[in-house]
């Protein structure tokens, strides 16, 4: 159906290097009712090689946040381009269009600081989550495909970003600290794979309809659970920068970005797992800029 990418242009000539190999990597498929490559669809999965140090540990699931619109999903970071795109959260570097592919700076691009992340626990595992609402073609269209390919979060003491005490100023630097897995970044506390690579991605249906939910940003996709023991010894105060590279495996022409824009928001609360795909209603809280989020509906464990 598909077949594999050997390459990541951008990131590669940004950092004046080729990809690392691709040749092992995994795909989560979170595509209901599909069997995608060989792989049959699931409510969650881990990567079992191929991230940063502990990031086996990380979980990605199906999740359906009813609504999920920008006035009540909160994001700390927008992102939008046709085909490839790729964000990062920062305040800084632009007035609407930011660094990358940003948009909507500062209001739903910005900085977050570690004290602002809450915590989900799942079987004794305290994580902190991170939600996806993404906005492609409706029902239909094999265009409502979109691949996860990368995601990389660091922390640190300041902002990387110039004009608060950073060095990263432009996009080409951006690139090029990120493809580089630079110390400009902060300290590495999760990344889905090793720089420059691609192998490990999770492919989603954005579309995908539960209990009435809609396409587009009218329901959310996918949560992202990072063990809080991967950020051991930051501090409170410390920033998050958080980066994400979508659409990179769509060789069939289905599985890149063709639409609105990703929005990701940064949650807080406890899942209650019953053992099948139902999805509860909980309550959840964003604390970033003062802003708190409303109810959402939690995925399964």
């Amino acid at each position: 159906m598909k077949k594999f990418h050997q390459i990541l242009p951008i990131l590669a000539v940004a950092a004046g290097l080729l990809p690392a190999s691709n040749a092992v990597g995994t795909e989560i498929n979170l595509v209901t009712g599909t069997t995608i490559n060989g792989i049959a669809a699931t409510t969650f999965g881990s990567f079992a090689s191929g991230t940063s140090a502990g990031g086996q540990n990380a979980r990605y699931e199906l999740i359906d946040t009813i609504p999920a619109g920008t006035g009540v999903f909160q994001p700390f970071l927008t992102y939008q381009k046709k085909g490839t795109e790729e964000g990062i959260n920062t305040s800084q570097l632009g007035n609407g269009q930011g660094v990358l592919d940003d948009k909507r700076v500062p209001q739903w691009t910005h900085d977050l600081h570690l004290n602002e992340l809450g915590t989900i626990t799942r079987n004794g595992v305290s994580y902190y989550a991170f939600e996806l609402d993404a906005n492609e073609t409706g029902v239909g269209s094999n265009n409502r495909l979109l691949s996860i390919d990368d995601i990389r979060i660091y922390t640190s003491a300041g902002s990387p970003f110039v004009g608060a005490g950073g060095t990263i100023g432009n996009d080409q630097q951006a690139h090029a600290a990120v493809a580089g897995d630079t110390a400009a970044l902060g300290t590495l506390r999760y990344a889905q794979n090793e720089p420059n690579g691609i192998a490990n991605y999770v492919l989603i249906d954005a579309s995908r309809a539960t209990e009435g939910s809609t396409s587009g940003s009218g329901s959310s996709d996918m949560l992202v659970l990072v063990p809080t023991a991967l950020f051991a010894g930051a501090g409170a105060n410390d920033f998050v920068t958080f980066y994400t590279l979508n659409g990179s495996h769509d060789d069939a022409g289905d599985d890149g970005s063709d639409a609105g824009f990703e929005e990701w928001r940064a949650l807080t609360g406890t899942s209650v797992p019953d053992g099948g795909s139902t999805l509860l209603l909980l309550g959840s809280v964003f604390a970033s800029l003062g802003f708190f989020a409303r109810s959402r509906k939690t995925a399964i464990a």
